[in-house]
């Protein structure tokens, strides 16, 4: 696997299928964490810096 820069909403309109591996399948967030993830998401895609 290799990291590479990119930002977030060309990240985000690939196509591509995310894979969650079994283990990891019962961490269940709460509807606030689901939420302050959206917000983070939303603030990113505003911002025009690489490191958004």
């Amino acid at each position: 696997m290799k990291a590479t820069e990119a930002r977030l909403l060309d990240f985000l309109k690939r196509s591509q299928q995310f894979v969650i591996p079994i283990y990891q399948r019962t961490y269940s967030w709460t509807e606030q964490q689901c939420r302050q993830l959206w917000d983070d998401i939303i603030r990113a895609g505003k911002r025009d810096d690489i490191s958004a």
